[in-house]
């Protein structure tokens, strides 16, 4: 459990190094996963979709160790209703709580999905990069039997989307800085000259 510890703090300062992006966000998950001995990890993100504010959940991240299929092979994953397949799941999330559960233990439509997957166990936990924010999750699987998840794995699973929230802040915080850096650029640059002073 050290060796995990020691792999969440790894994580985290990664992602605050370099950001929340496409290799960062793989590696971190590896190295996790690899130390927690589970079969998949993945980071899911919420967003809103189209004029009656859709929830969706997209798949952004994810890993597998080898010879267990990549999540994201599955279409179903790229952009789904995760309120629909789990309701109860969505509520436990936004008031910040963790799901872990056995698949068998899951609500029939998610437990469908899991079960197509080869999932055995879930493990799920809420990115919140703002209290009022509930960004996305990062997910643990087991692939090989239905594991009971230790406390001390979910403290872990915690401390890591606690990380990659503070990554996403930080983005939101560098993606506003840009937005306002170029309002005064545009503003700047469309003074004209006054003549005669």
């Amino acid at each position: 459990m050290i060796e995990a510890f020691t792999k969440v703090s790894e994580a985290s300062k990664l992602l605050l190094e370099k950001g929340l992006c496409p290799s960062t966000g793989v590696e971190t998950l590896r190295m996790v996963g690899h130390a927690l001995g589970v079969d998949r990890a993945y980071i899911l993100e919420n967003r809103v979709q189209g004029t009656y504010g859709r929830f969706i959940t997209d798949m952004r991240h994810a890993w597998a160790e080898a010879p267990t299929p990549s999540p994201l092979a599955n279409p179903v994953m790229r952009a789904f209703s995760f309120r629909e397949f789990a309701p109860g799941w969505v509520d436990m999330l936004e008031a910040g709580m963790v799901v872990a559960c056995p698949t068998r233990d899951a609500p029939p439509m998610m437990k469908d999905l899991l079960e197509r997957q080869g999932t055995q166990s879930i493990l799920l936990c809420p990115i919140n990069p703002s209290r009022q924010q509930w960004w996305g999750m990062v997910a643990f699987e087991d692939c090989h039997r239905p594991r009971a998840w230790k406390p001390e794995e979910v403290t872990l699973l915690k401390s890591l989307a606690r990380a990659v929230a503070a990554s996403v802040r930080h983005g939101q915080m560098r993606s506003s800085l840009d937005q306002v850096r170029n309002s005064l650029r545009q503003a700047v640059s469309s003074r004209t000259p006054v003549s005669g002073l």
